[in-house]
């Protein structure tokens, strides 16, 4: 279960209604335009986007000066992150400026040393590449999508490539393959908003470890990052109406 903005459908709603609106108005002031609807659409989208991934950011933010109350830093298998007081069998990280790892203290309890190992440097992973921001960025992009099943099967697997990245980057540091699949069967899935958690997309990840521990690979195709889409999209027109002389809609009075 994902927690975003909590009715997602009246969000877009609202939206289509002012884009709707906007539309009927620029098109008879400019004479009957369409790409002034197009221009309008576009914003709009960038508008609910961004709107929606802060509100995760800012969910995100919130659980971790809750969860600070009642964290200690440790240093484990070299690596800095916050044990959770009955935070049970949880991994995760937050923060998307500053990503911290966090760690239930049951789990810590739970995992044997090569296991916590292998959850550790996955998070770590996480943490280098800012994989809380990336998370929210996606689910942003889910809440708009809401029940439109191609989307959403789109931004799921790319969910899951950030889990699988943070897999191959563990095993490289040398983790073993039933180390970090014992430990993603031992660890509880995190509810935790924009947060890169452990145990996400456990079944595929599952099957993943399960092929290379029989010696095998599976190949998958490499996807775009969708997450950053609408800020390429921005950047590419504006450099577009740059080389044309024009202005973009945005900067239009």
């Amino acid at each position: 279960m994902r927690r975003g903005l909590q009715r997602p459908g009246l969000l877009i709603a609202v939206l289509g209604g002012g884009v709707l609106l906007y539309c009927v108005v620029a098109s008879q002031a400019s004479g009957g335009d369409p790409v002034v609807a197009l221009e309008a659409v576009s914003a709009v989208a960038l508008a609910a986007w961004t709107v929606v991934g802060g509100h995760n950011v800012w969910q995100a933010w919130r659980m971790a000066r809750e969860l600070n109350a009642r964290c200690h830093v440790r240093s484990l298998a070299g690596i800095e992150c916050r044990i959770v007081q009955d935070g049970g069998r949880h991994a995760f990280v937050l923060g998307a400026l500053r990503p911290t790892i966090y760690l239930g203290d049951q789990l810590v309890a739970t995992l044997e040393s090569d296991e916590l190992e292998a959850v550790l440097l996955h998070e770590d992973h996480h943490r280098r590449t800012r994989a809380p921001l990336r998370t929210a960025a996606l689910e942003a992009w889910l809440a708009l999508a809401g029940r439109w099943a191609p989307i959403r099967a789109i931004l799921d697997e790319r969910l899951s490539d950030l889990e699988e990245q943070a897999d191959a980057a563990a095993l490289r540091r040398g983790v073993s393959v039933a180390s970090l699949a014992s430990a993603l069967v031992k660890t509880d899935p995190s509810l935790r908003p924009a947060a890169a958690a452990f145990a996400s997309a456990t079944d595929r990840r599952l099957q993943s470890l399960l092929l290379l521990a029989a010696g095998q690979t599976e190949t998958s195709a490499s996807r775009l990052p969708y997450e950053w889409l609408p800020v390429a999209a921005v950047a590419i027109v504006a450099v577009a109406c740059h080389l044309a002389g024009l202005t973009p809609f945005w900067l239009r009075g």
